[in-house]
């Protein structure tokens, strides 16, 4: 197996989900530098096609989760070439191998963007209009992957919801709150909390279970399928937000 982005959140987590699933797998972590506790990681850049077919090459997986991306940026030439070529030389990539790989490749709900209550539940075939920068870059992303099928290129993609778990980046809500919890009672810090509009609702699902999901998926997948990863309920920031403090 061969996790892109092994460094990341969701890398430590799914590579733990494998690991427990199926302890007799080989997992292989690769990213751009040097990653500790991820097991065997290869250094390497997505940008370089010639390095990445030699090492798909050499690695021979029999499943990729491609991870890596750009999530938090606004400027459009880094959220193409982090999300969408990095996409596009991994699959070139994939035609080194012996035997075609099956790819899962992580979406996201930001591909829906705007919908009305009249839509939900969301299906994995409502059309795409994403509002935000990043949700055009997976919806482009997606679209790369599955004209990629024409080549028998094995590929699965399994759009993730809002994840939330222990290790979430500081940049996501939870993680931010998580923040300035942790300073208000380790660090003595004011206990006042600075946050967003916390009457949105959003579709939260545990790290574990959208690592098990993208395993199932991987495993047990129809090649070209869209998934939904997510809870099928909405719950509000401020609900999210008044637990943590709880807790």
């Amino acid at each position: 197996v061969l996790i892109t982005g092994i460094g990341g959140f969701f890398g430590g987590h799914l590579r733990h989900a494998l690991l427990t699933q199926y302890p007799d797998w080989h997992v292989v972590g690769l990213d751009r530098g040097p990653v500790a506790d991820r097991g065997e990681v290869v250094v390497a850049d997505l940008a370089d096609r010639q390095a990445l077919a030699a090492l798909m090459a050499r690695i021979a997986p029999d499943y990729v989760f491609h991870l890596a991306g750009v999530i938090y940026s606004t400027d459009w030439d880094q959220l193409f070439e982090g999300n969408v070529r990095a996409t596009i030389n991994l699959l070139d990539a994939t035609e080194s191998c012996s035997q075609p790989p099956r790819v899962v490749i992580p979406g996201s709900a930001a591909e829906y963007g705007w919908v009305s209550t009249e839509q939900m539940p969301l299906k994995e075939n409502e059309p795409l209009t994403p509002v935000s920068p990043y949700g055009v870059a997976k919806a482009w992303q997606t679209t790369v992957a599955r004209s990629y099928l024409v080549k028998g290129c094995q590929v699965m993609i399994g759009r993730v919801f809002n994840v939330i778990g222990h290790g979430a980046p500081d940049r996501s809500s939870m993680g931010t709150f998580a923040r300035q919890l942790r300073a208000i009672m380790r660090e003595g810090a004011a206990p006042s909390i600075r946050v967003g509009n916390l009457k949105a609702r959003r579709d939260f699902v545990d790290i574990a279970d959208a690592c098990r999901a993208l395993v199932a998926i991987a495993t047990t997948g129809t090649t070209g399928e869209i998934y939904n990863i997510c809870s099928g309920r909405s719950v509000a920031m401020e609900t999210l937000l008044m637990q943590m403090i709880e807790h």
